[in-house]
């Protein structure tokens, strides 16, 4: 009897529980939402051809958090804030193993040396309604960089906006040489 009853009552609670869900309440992956920065690496002595960073670090300073870590890829997707009008990131190439020690390696010339710029966008936000499951988006205009090589060489040579206006995914939005 207290199986059946208790059949009864789960059974009933999930009932209960999924038919409060409508099809407008969830928001479909296909559905454009805020658009991540892309940006796209290329050879500064040869323009037109695209250049993977060897082992790129992205890191988020203000929340120390690592966005990308050791990738090697010709083109990346990062996030701006959606309630700033800027985001800054450290980008560095050469990256080691976060528990491998910086000194460790002494003067192997081998060993490729850590090389971090600080990149800061500056953008203006319109955040417009996309439906009622997924809200709003955030459209980014008048999109800026500034680039901080810190204490070492900068190792970005030259970038270029493509694009000041990010409200899609579909095309690179800065080009990076070095």
């Amino acid at each position: 009897m207290n199986k059946i009853f208790l059949k009864i009552i789960l059974v009933s609670f999930g009932i209960f529980l999924f038919s409060g869900c409508q099809r407008d309440d969830l928001c479909p992956a296909s559905t454009d939402t805020t658009p991540l920065l892309i940006i796209k690496f290329f050879d500064i002595e040869e323009p037109e051809e695209t250049r993977s960073p060897t082992n790129l670090r992205v890191w988020d300073q203000e929340r120390d958090s690592i966005l990308l870590n050791r990738v090697n890829v010709d083109s990346i997707a990062i996030p701006l804030k959606t309630f700033e009008d800027n985001t800054e990131y450290a980008f560095t190439i050469n990256a080691r193993e976060i528990d491998e020690d910086e000194d460790e390696d002494g003067d192997d010339p081998n060993i490729l040396i850590p090389n971090t710029d600080i990149l800061r966008f500056t953008y203006g936000r319109e955040q417009v309604y996309v439906n009622r499951a997924c809200a709003y988006k955030v459209i980014y205009s008048d999109l800026r960089l500034n680039i901080d090589s810190g204490d070492d060489e900068a190792w970005i040579q030259n970038y270029t906006i493509e694009q000041t206006e990010v409200e899609d995914e579909t095309n690179h939005h800065i080009s990076i040489f070095y």
